[in-house]
Parts: structure tokens; sequence; C-alpha cells
């Protein structure tokens, strides 16, 4: 198999499991003010939160320096955007050499209908999420994926969407 090269944005490398960052009041204040408009203004945000906007922009700076902030993005709504058909896929697969399992994930990354990877303790090595203009569309990108990698999935499971009710309120952890 040939090896793939894919440069991301830093955003998309795994997260750091690493010592949490200590907030106190005005950093969930600002992160509660950027969760519901992160294109606000440093005065506005100045208003909110009660401090000066240097004082703000230092404090964002040390989040994203620290990647508490990985990204400044939108949230995007996929049935408007033409892909209505979400599916999540649970895959197990057969004892991977490491040079296999990092081709695997290089081709999920690049895949730009793969919105979600990750690995998985149980059953499951990974659950994956894969957009498409329909269930036609879908079944053309898994095949490919299994295709692709025949000789190293061994089960998988798929898990189609039928309405989300809550989607991407991670911020509240902190500051609620």
């Amino acid at each position: 198999m040939k090896t793939i090269h894919v440069a991301l944005p830093e955003y998309h490398s795994p997260l750091n499991y690493g010592k949490g960052h200590t907030f106190d009041k005005y950093d969930k204040r600002i992160l509660q003010q950027l969760d519901l408009n992160a294109r606000t203004t440093l005065a506005d945000l100045s208003k909110k939160v009660g401090l000066s906007r240097d004082a703000i922009h230092y404090r964002i700076k040390k989040l994203v320096q620290n990647k508490v902030i990985l990204a400044f993005a939108p949230i995007y709504n996929p049935p408007r955007l033409g892909f209505p058909t979400i599916n999540y896929v649970c895959i197990s697969l057969y004892n991977p050499h490491p040079d296999q399992e990092k081709m695997f994930l290089a081709y999920l990354k690049q895949n730009k209908y793969v919105t979600y990877v990750a690995s998985l303790m149980g059953k499951w090595d990974y659950i994956i999420d894969i957009m498409a203009e329909n269930p036609g569309h879908f079944d053309k990108i898994f095949k490919d994926i299994r295709h692709k990698f025949h000789e190293l999935i061994k089960e998988y499971e798929v898990y189609g969407v039928l309405q989300e009710y809550k989607y991407e309120e991670i911020g509240k952890l902190v500051y609620e």
C-alpha cells in the first residue's frame, strides 16, 4: 500500500490529554461569550466579562497557547450543506501492524466525508462519522474505505443518525 501524507491544521491533531488548564471566573466568562458568538469584538467581550480589552486579548491568547481553544470555526448544519445522511460507523480491525494503522488513519483523516475519527476501548477499535448526500453516496464512500482496507477491517457496524438533539456544546463543561 502507498503511504498517504496529509498536512492538516493543528486543531485536527490528536487531543492532548495532559494536565488540564486552571480556569478562573474570567476565563469561564470569556469561553461562555465566545461559545455564544466567537465573532464578538474585544470591546463587547470587555463589557460582558468585566475586564479591559487588553486583558481579554491576553487571556484569549493564553487559552489558545494552552490549547484550550483549538480554533475559531463555525458550527455547520450538515443537512443544509447538502449532507443529510449522517452515519456513525464502528470498526474493529484485525491485529494491525502500526504502519497499516497509520495508513488507515491517514486515509480517514484526508477523506472529506469522514468528519470524525476516534479510537475506542472495547469491542470496536474506531468510530468514524461519515456525512453523505444520500444513502447511495454513503454506500459508495464506505465501500471505498472497506475496499482499500479489506485486509485490515475485521468487522463494522453502521448507526444512522435520524435526528441530532445536542451538538458541539463542549464549552458548557467549563462555564456552567
